[in-house]
């Protein structure tokens, strides 16, 4: 098997064991929602706790093409039930007290536990949308995890609480690529200041402005900007453009 297509099938297993539970989910378009939101982040498994009665038609407008996980989600009759057969359980909390868990990890944290496990499913509990998980609830769980939000209105909207911790779960699983690149070096830079110098010598600009002060000026902006080789090389490239057509 290739390299690249074993890498992918070790992400949709992790992947696959992570599971979504809401526990009393009362709203259609909320379930819709969050069904929509797990299928986005490459998430498929969801349990539904004590559900209330549903419109299938109503949870579908806001499913659209993630029908197929409303129509797979496993229903049980208690947290208990959902939870027997996994490995770490959270519960997506943002209060905390004497009752409850005094210890929390942001989403990340999670993530990074979660992936850690070579087997067993991961649960990510998430309470009812107007109280949350009660006590009860979250002291069935292994671990609380909250995110967080302004203290002027931190409640978060259920199917927008899934999306972000899931969203974080699918970042892990491809490994966060951000584009890292390596930035030009001290000499490099001091180079690419030389060339705006002449650059800007060759059209009189210094005739109202000081050397010293200027070349200071791009250094610092320029090492602070930590440029890529390209970038360094497309403004060398633009400054001796203007000093041709200066000259020209």
């Amino acid at each position: 098997m290739e390299l690249l297509s074993l890498w992918k099938l070790c992400l949709d297993n992790w992947l696959n064991r992570v599971r979504v539970v809401l526990c009393r989910p009362e709203g259609e378009l909320n379930v819709g929602a969050v069904c929509r939101a797990m299928k986005s982040m490459g998430l498929t498994e969801l349990y539904l706790v004590s559900p209330a009665i549903f419109d299938n038609d109503e949870v579908f407008k806001m499913a659209i093409h993630a029908r197929d996980i409303y129509e797979n989600a496993v229903v049980t009759n208690s947290l208990e039930e959902a939870l027997e057969d996994t490995a770490l359980s959270a519960g997506i909390t943002r209060r905390r007290g004497a009752k409850r868990k005094w210890f929390s990890v942001l989403p990340e944290e999670l993530a990074e536990k979660s992936a850690a496990l070579e087997s067993g499913i991961t649960a990510l509990v998430f309470g009812n949308e107007r109280t949350g998980l009660d006590d009860n609830e979250l002291n069935l769980c292994n671990i609380a995890c909250h995110i967080p939000s302004s203290p002027e209105f931190p409640s978060l909207n259920l199917s927008h609480a899934v999306q972000i911790v899931t969203s974080v779960f699918y970042r892990k699983s491809i490994g966060e690529h951000t584009g890292a690149y390596n930035p030009i070096s001290r000499e490099e830079l001091d180079n690419l200041v030389q060339v705006i110098h002449d650059s800007l010598d060759a059209m009189n600009y210094f005739k109202a402005a000081d050397r010293f002060h200027t070349d200071r000026y791009f250094r610092d902006m320029l090492a602070r900007s930590a440029l890529s080789i390209r970038e360094a090389r497309h403004m060398e490239k633009v400054f001796r453009k203007l000093q041709y057509l200066k000259q020209s």
